[in-house]
Order: C-alpha cells, then sequence, then structure tokens
C-alpha cells in the first residue's frame, strides 16, 4: 500500500495508479462536502469529478505535502461554490424583513443542541431539499465558517441576501427537525425528545 506522501509524489509525476489511489482516498475524506452543496449524489460525483480534475490540474501549486488535504479540500468548496453560484437565483424565498432577522436568535437555536456528527448525518437529507440560494449560504456559513461579508462577495449579492438565506435555511431545518422530535429551546429550556 502507497504512503500519502508516495502517491502525492506519484501525483506529481502523473502517474495514474497514483491519481487513482489519490482520488478514492480523497473521496472517502471529502465527497461529503460535494454532497453537502448538491441536489443528488449523481450532481455530488460531477462536483467531485469536476473538483479533481482541477485538483490534478494544478497539484503542482501546493506548496508541501502537508499542505495537501487542506489544499484540496479548499478546491473542493470552491468547485461546489463556483457551480452553484452559476445557477442560484437568490430571489426564489419570500423577502425576509430585518425585523424577522432581528427577532432571529442564533443562540436560540435548534442546530447548538446537536453534535457534529448527529448534525451531518440529520442534514444531509434535510439540505437537498433547501432552495439552492439557503443550501449555498447555510453551507458556507454554518458548515464552512464564511461571514456574510465574505458570502456576499463571493456570491455577488448583498449582505442582506446572505442573511435573509441562512435565515430561511435555519428556520427550514428547525422545523424538519422539530417534525423529527427535536425541539427549539425557548423560554421553557425544552431540550430534545
Amino acid at each position: 500500500m502507497l504512503t500519502d506522501e508516495e502517491v502525492y509524489k506519484g501525483c506529481l509525476r502523473n502517474d495514474r495508479k497514483a491519481q487513482a489511489t489519490f482520488y478514492q482516498r480523497y473521496k472517502g475524506r471529502f465527497f461529503g462536502i460535494c454532497w453537502r452543496y448538491a441536489h443528488c449524489r449523481e450532481d455530488a460525483e460531477d462536483l467531485f469529478q469536476e473538483a479533481f480534475i482541477k485538483v490534478f490540474k494544478h497539484i503542482r501549486e501546493v506548496r508541501s505535502e502537508k499542505d495537501v488535504s487542506a489544499w484540496v479540500r479548499r478546491v473542493i468548496v470552491n468547485t461546489c461554490i463556483n457551480h452553484y453560484r452559476k445557477q442560484v437565483n437568490f430571489e426564489d424565498l419570500e423577502h425576509i424583513s430585518e425585523e424577522e432577522l432581528m427577532l432571529f436568535d442564533p443562540n436560540d437555536d435548534i442546530l447548538m443542541q446537536l453534535n457534529n456528527k448527529e448534525l451531518l448525518e440529520i442534514l444531509s437529507n434535510i439540505l437537498t431539499e433547501l432552495p439552492n440560494g439557503a443550501r449555498i449560504v447555510f453551507n458556507m456559513y454554518v458548515m464552512e465558517g464564511y461571514t456574510h461579508p465574505e458570502i456576499a462577495a463571493q456570491l455577488n449579492i448583498a449582505e442582506g441576501t446572505s442573511k435573509s438565506q441562512l435565515f430561511f435555511a435555519k428556520k427550514y431545518i428547525q422545523e424538519k427537525l422539530h417534525k423529527r422530535g427535536f425541539y427549539s429551546m425557548n423560554a421553557s429550556k425544552t431540550t430534545r425528545v
């Protein structure tokens, strides 16, 4: 079995066996990123393929073997964002007023009750149901750690649009989680059933 270093060096030489091994190892690690952004498994597969074409084309840009994993993840995330940025109509949602946004307390959030593993398992199905804009903003903000100004700049939208898309996504997810037996935290501090 080839070590990660041997696989990486093989990819630098365009060795097909090393590339196949590299692809399979990183698919196991990062395919879930594509799945979160996509509507279905086929779309996620296409996004992963597209990202890996870029990875193999630009692998020489990686500064050292230790940076490979983070670099591959960044390529995958950017591929997903760029793919959907071209297709998203951020006007799909009803307008959410500033008052509604102000009333939404991110600390009073059902998502805060879940650990990462629970969150990813439950969200994998719910996210595919969200409109593209809400799904992309949710992924960028919650899963990738982008700020609203960064999301707005990357997607070429207003910061308020990013906030309203996130609001819609969280509200939708909370409703779905509520139907599955999770309850949001409120004045009575209700938690999971």
